[in-house]
This record gives structure tokens, C-alpha cells and sequence, in this order.
């Protein structure tokens, strides 16, 4: 290893941490400069008329208003001396009700004349009561960040550089080193750019991500219901949705950064730990740092992956699919490996991380990884049932449930306590939705924009399919089988493995299909019609055969490195693999460059406040008209004197008369967890759904005194927060001690 004295002794070292240094402390001076106010209320006439002068850096233009018309009229800041270029900033909607409304906006240069814009379209009730200027200190926390992301990235070429120079690094570790990380790289090249790519679910997710860093910022920690959806009242988004792996993102939307980029990071962040996790993964399996690196590639530019980055942006889906690549390491191990190697017990673990991290991610596909995986135990059963494996297996499954228990228990929670609008699946067929056989075929992946297979057929057809590196891998899987002569010191356990993961991999591009029997299984049980429209898009599926046939590419590889293969035959494979590979998402990448449109949003107050897609976790009785900035609802007999909110707590002073059957119904969602009492006395209030499924308190007769109501949870749900936590640190010891122990 590189010691810290030698990287210090190099003049250039010093040279790059002296500027670095310099950097940071330019970004640490930024903290300090002037914050809060800029204009208030009482320079309103000066802020919309003849503007301000402001230097370069990160504001939030605020507007007080009234209206009594919805998202009719809107705000925000324009300059007026020819630099509108250095302006990055969208409009804001006003909404009935709301009373305020922010704008942050971005001023790459320094401007003279910045001034506060409201364009009426046609309002008659807007009746502005004052506007305000704040800054802050986002853009010394954007420069620090960029600072030490930048100073990590060339400090670590740096150190490689200086090691190499020293102890120079094998042919084969140079290629793993470069080919995982322009592999990365080129999965990346689309967030390369100063715009996010309008992907079919973006908006939801980019309000994701505000959602959970105003929540940040107002006080809370990892939110159960984020308070800015739905005009406020709620949406219980993070019960249903993991949000976990979003803390990346949503730390640097904290610091000041605009939303769309946020977004690129975490693209950016993901494509790497594909590119990891699957390079970690197949070289585990196979032993063979070139198989692994061919796994890598194959698996991180497949076309769905990048289908599901960049024309869909599902967000849950393609993080999930880092993971898979996992449960294929674990599985391999736990079913080829000999059960008495000490080691053995680590797949368990592996087990473990993989389904976590799916849990963490998309729920289904946490579904659709469970049914494989029983269909996997099925053919594999004589090597499942053998004690130590069911051992393994058994500790894999309990201690996914321990880790996710946090998320877990609230989900079902939620889920058996209430209806809601993703239930309207049970009921919808799925199986024209599935893809024709020449989906799976096509090889050049082009960024086509629809899924109505049925109707339009391949004409402009979204890129679905395995690609034809895949298809390549398996051709040469096929070859290689059927020549058994060849394989006679191949492993019979790996051979079966092999044989599995390709009929995996055929039944679930089968299962893609529209000519798959998904309208006849729906019709045979109610449980099973539930799970399958949950699925939505069979298309789905096409992950798991993604996985399934990248293991059977490395298979291939695998055979071909046997005795009387010829080292030739192998790189001739890998070499072609890789290169199909790259070429063919190259020109897929390429494509959605030229095609997908671009998309510039700074933060999330322009996107309004319902981008909740199909509103899938609303309660089935609500309705989304209903959804707006409102008062409170009182019953006959029942006088509300006062009324504040905060997020989604509020307090309210009431009173009621003897005629009984008091209730105040308060402007949010109901959801199992809310939460009331006297504040005079302690008292508990019983909470129940009111109309339109706002929460509502009930009341005594006679009641004179001060309530507050707001979202806690439920008491079990800490004590599975409390269990998680405890199981993650008793791993960590465990893992540590074992690290010590062998060292």
C-alpha cells in the first residue's frame, strides 16, 4: 500500500492538496457571508417594480397572497439587464388556501436588476399582501461538497497513479480497474448534461426527494408521511415505498442543490454500485476476475436497466436491480459450495444484503425475486434440503425480517388496516401489456416511447428485451451444453446451477409475454388476481431475466476456460461479449440522448402538490378533488376559535354543546397512526377517518379547551425500529470480531 509519508513527499501531491485546501476554504468563507432577509415585505413595491442588485449564489423569493382561484396565477423572478442566462429558476403556482408560497431560485452571476413577477392569466381574486427576499448559505455548503467530491475523485487517481508507478499493477487488475469504471462511466453518460431527461415517473420521484428533505428540514427525521403532498395533507409515500437508499439525494437537495441535479447524482451513484455489486458478485461465483468484469458490463448496460434509468426513471426498480446480482452470489454459493467450508455461512449474509436492499427499494420487486426464488429452491431441491443449507437459508430469511423490521411492520400494517386506490389492480388484466417475441430478439435497443404493444406493435416500442450480448452468452451456453463431452470436469453442481438460471431466465422472458396465461390465472382466485395486478406490467419481469441469463453468459465463460478450451476461445468470448455489449448501449444511450426531452426544476414548488402518479396509496374513499388547501370541518353544534398547523401537527381551541356527536375534521389524510388529546388535561381524543378521509377527532359533550392531533405512528412500530437497529449492530459485532479473529 501507498504510505501517506509518499504521497506527501511529492512535490505535485502537495501542489493538488494546496489548492484543494484553498478551495475549501473559499467554500467555509461562503458560510459566513450575509443570510436571512434580503428585501421584506416593506420594499414589496421596489421587489416587483424596478428590482435589486444581487451577487451570484442560492435565494428563495416568498409571495403572501390571497385567492379563491386554484393554480391560476403564479410567481417568480426574472432580471432584467440582458443576463437572463445566469437566472436558473421556474415559476410557482398559487393555490386557494395556501397563503404563502416560495420560489428558490439560482444566480450564476452577479445581476443588477432581479425582480418578483406574478402573472395573473386571467385571476380576478389575487390580492398580493407582500413579498420577500432570504438567502442563504447553500451555495457555501454546494462549494464545500463539490470541493471534497472533487479533491476524493483526483486524490484517489493520485494515489492509484504514484502505487502503479511503485508497484506496478497486473495486466489483469489495470483491466478490471478501468473496464468497471468506464462501465460506469458510459451507464452514466446521459446525466452528463445541465438537464434531467423527462423519464414516465421522474416528477414522483423528484417529489420524493423534496418531500423528504423538507421534512428534514422542518424538524423531523426519516419521515413515515411527508406533509407537502397532497396540499398538505399527507401522503404515506415512505410506509409503501422505501426511501432509504433516497437519503443520498435527499442530503444534497438539504445543502442547497437544484432538485433535477440531486436527481443526476443518484443516477450517477447508482450505475456505480451496479457496476460494483455485479463485478463482486460474478467474480465470487466464478472465481475469475474476467468473468466478473464481463458479468459487470453485460449486467450494468443490459438494455432494460438502461431502460428503466432513462426512458422510465423508475426509481425503485432499477435500484432494486443493483441487488439482484446478489441473491445470484449467494444463491451460487449456498448450492455449490461444499457445506463444510468454514466460509459457507457468509452466503446467508449475502442473502440477506440482496433481499434488503430490495425491500429497501420496489416491493415488487421484492415479489417478484421471492417467486423466482421458490421456483429456484423447487429445482434445486435436492441441494436445498440438506441441513446445513437449510440452516443458512433459514438465517438469510430471519435476519431480512429483523433488518427491514423498521419498514416492514408499518407496511402491513397499512396494509391490512385500510383500503386503498392500488387495490383498483386487483381487477385489471395485464396480459396485453406483455411484449411480443420479437421484443426479446431485438437487438438494437432504440429509445422508443410506447408500451401499447398490443395496438402499435414494434412501431416506436419502448426497448424491452435482454439484448443481444445476452442473447450471444446464451447461445454459447447452449453450444457448450449440448457438447457433454467437454464438460466432464465441470462441476456437477455448477452445471445444474447453470441449467437453472437459463430456465429462469426462459420462463420469465415467457412470463414478459403477452401470450403468457395472465388474464386466465386472474380469473381463477382472488388472491392470485391480486398479486397479479399488483405486478401491472409484465414487462417487469424482464429483470429477473436479466439476471438469470448475465449468470448464464458467465457460465459460458466459465466452460470455456476448462482444459482443451483454449485461453484463445476465452477471450475471443469475453472480448465479443464486451464489445457487443458496449456497442449496442452505446447506440441505446445515444438514442435516448437525441429523443428523451429535457427537463430543468429547481425545486419542487413548480411541480405543484399532488405528482403522486396513480395515487396508489391514497385511502379508496378519498378523493383526489378533495385535496386541497381547506379549513377545518366542524360538526353542528361544535365552534372552532383557533387553528394552527405545522406540517402534520396541528392544535385547536374548540367548544361544543350538549347535543353530542362533536367532531373537527382536520385538513389531512387518515392514515392508521394519527394521534389526539386535551391538552389541558392529557387526555386521550379518539381519532377516526371523517369524509374524504380527513382525519377526524372526536369530542365530548360540553367541551371547552385547547386539542392537538397529530402523526406519531403506532407504539409497535418504534419496537420494530428498536429491533432493526439492534440486528444491525449485533452483525456489525459479529462481522468485526470474525475480521479480527482471522487477521
Amino acid at each position: 500500500m501507498l504510505r501517506e509519508s509518499e504521497f506527501l513527499k511529492n512535490k505535485k501531491c502537495r501542489i493538488l492538496l494546496g489548492v484543494e485546501l484553498i478551495l475549501l476554504i473559499i467554500g467555509i468563507a461562503a458560510l459566513f457571508g450575509k443570510t436571512g432577509i434580503i428585501a421584506g415585505i416593506s420594499e414589496t413595491d421596489r421587489l416587483m417594480g424596478e428590482g435589486i442588485p444581487l451577487s451570484a449564489g442560492v435565494y428563495t423569493a416568498r409571495i403572501y397572497y390571497e385567492t379563491e382561484e386554484d393554480g391560476i396565477s403564479s410567481f417568480g423572478v426574472k432580471v432584467e439587464d440582458g443576463k437572463s442566462d445566469v437566472l436558473k429558476s421556474n415559476s410557482v403556482g398559487l393555490y386557494a388556501g395556501a397563503g404563502v408560497r416560495e420560489c428558490q431560485f439560482y444566480l450564476l452571476e452577479e445581476v443588477e436588476n432581479l425582480s418578483i413577477f406574478v402573472e395573473g392569466n386571467g385571476a380576478s381574486t389575487l390580492d398580493i399582501e407582500g413579498v420577500e427576499l432570504e438567502s442563504g448559505r447553500e451555495k457555501g455548503c454546494i462549494w464545500i461538497f463539490l470541493a471534497l467530491l472533487g479533491s476524493l475523485l483526483v486524490n484517489s487517481v493520485a494515489v492509484i497513479f504514484l502505487y502503479h508507478r511503485k508497484h506496478p499493477l497486473a495486466p489483469q487488475r489495470q483491466m478490471v480497474l478501468f473496464g468497471v469504471s468506464a462501465c460506469a462511466v458510459l451507464a452514466s453518460l446521459p446525466v452528463m448534461t445541465d438537464y434531467a431527461l423527462a423519464g414516465a415517473d421522474l416528477i414522483f420521484h423528484l417529489g420524493r426527494i423534496e418531500a423528504l428533505a423538507e421534512s428534514f428540514l422542518s424538524g423531523g427525521t426519516l419521515a413515515r408521511i411527508e406533509s407537502i403532498w397532497l396540499a398538505g395533507h399527507g401522503y404515506a409515500n415512505s410506509i409503501f415505498y422505501g426511501d432509504t437508499f433516497l437519503l443520498f439525494p435527499v442530503f444534497l437537495r438539504i445543502l442547497g442543490f437544484p432538485l433535477t441535479v440531486c436527481y443526476q447524482f443518484f443516477v450517477a451513484a447508482v450505475n456505480v454500485a451496479t457496476a460494483l455489486i455485479a463485478y463482486f458478485s460474478f467474480k465470487k461465483c466464478f472465481h475469475s476476475a474476467r468473468i466478473g468484469l464481463m458479468g459487470c458490463i453485460l449486467y450494468t448496460l443490459s438494455p432494460y436497466r438502461v431502460y428503466n434509468v432513462y426512458n422510465r426513471a423508475a426509481v425503485g426498480e432499477y435500484t432494486a436491480m443493483i441487488f439482484l446480482p446478489l441473491l445470484a452470489c449467494g444463491f451460487c454459493g449456498l448450492l455449490t459450495q461444499d457445506v463444510r467450508d468454514r466460509k459457507y455461512w457468509h452466503n446467508g449474509l449475502i442473502l440477506a444484503a440482496g433481499f434488503s436492499g430490495i425491500i429497501q427499494s420496489h416491493a415488487l420487486s421484492c415479489e417478484m425475486a421471492g417467486g423466482f426464488t421458490v421456483l429456484l429452491c423447487i429445482l434445486m431441491w435436492k441441494k436445498v434440503f440438506r441441513r446445513k443449507t437449510l440452516l443458512v437459508l433459514s438465517g438469510a430469511a430471519v435476519t431480512t425480517a429483523l433488518l427491514n423490521a423498521w419498514f416492514l411492520v408499518p407496511f402491513l400494517d397499512l396494509m391490512m388496516s385500510d383500503s386503498y386506490y392500488f387495490g383498483n389492480n386487483v381487477n385489471t388484466l395485464i396480459q396485453s401489456k406483455g411484449v411480443l417475441p420479437a421484443h426479446i430478439f431485438y437487438t438494437l435497443q432504440a429509445a422508443g416511447n410506447t408500451s401499447d404493444f398490443a395496438e402499435t406493435g414494434m412501431v416506436q416500442a419502448e426497448p424491452v428485451g435482454v439484448g443481444a450480448a445476452l442473447l450471444l452468452g446464451v447461445l454459447v451456453f447452449l453450444v457448450l451444453r449440448m457438447r457433454k463431452g467437454r464438460l466432464k470436469k465441470v462441476d456437477r453442481g455448477e452445471r445444474r446451477m447453470g441449467d437453472a438460471a437459463f430456465l429462469l431466465g426462459c420462463i420469465a422472458l415467457f412470463m414478459s409475454t403477452c401470450y403468457f396465461p395472465w388474464n386466465y390465472l386472474s380469473s381463477t382466485n382472488e388472491i392470485l388476481a391480486s398479486l397479479i395486478g399488483s405486478l401491472q406490467f409484465p414487462t417487469r419481469l424482464t429483470a429477473i431475466a436479466t439476471v438469470c441469463l448475465t449468470f448464464v453468459a458467465c457460465v459460458a465463460g466459465k466452460w470455456l476456460t476448462i482444459e482443451g478450451s483454449g485461453d484463445r476461445a476465452v477471450k475471443y468470448f469475453l472480448a465479443g461479449s464486451v464489445l457487443v455489449s458496449v456497442l449496442f448501449a452505446m447506440y441505446q444511450l445515444d438514442d435516448i440522448l437525441y429523443t428523451r426531452s429535457p427537463l430543468r426544476i429547481y425545486s419542487a414548488q413548480n411541480m405543484g402538490h399532488s405528482p403522486v402518479l396513480g395515487a396508489e396509496y391514497l385511502p379508496a374513499d378519498a378523493s383526489m378533488e378533495h385535496m386541497t388547501y381547506h379549513d377545518p370541518a366542524v360538526s353542528r353544534g361544535t365552534e372552532l376559535s383557533s387553528y394552527e398547523k405545522e406540517n402534520l401537527q396541528v392544535t385547536a381551541y374548540v367548544e361544543t354543546d350538549g347535543r353530542g356527536g362533536h367532531y373537527v375534521e382536520f385538513p389531512m389524510l387518515y392514515y392508521k397512526g394519527y394521534h389526539a388529546r386535551n391538552m389541558d388535561t392529557g387526555e386521550a381524543l379518539t381519532v377516526v377517518k371523517g369524509d374524504n378521509a380527513d382525519v377526524r377527532v372526536l369530542l365530548p359533550e360540553n367541551f371547552i379547551g385547547s386539542i392537538q392531533c397529530g402523526y406519531t405512528g403506532m407504539w409497535y412500530w418504534h419496537l420494530a425500529e428498536a429491533v432493526s437497529a439492534v440486528t444491525l449492530l449485533g452483525l456489525g459485532a459479529v462481522l468485526i470480531r470474525k475480521h479480527r479473529k482471522n487477521h
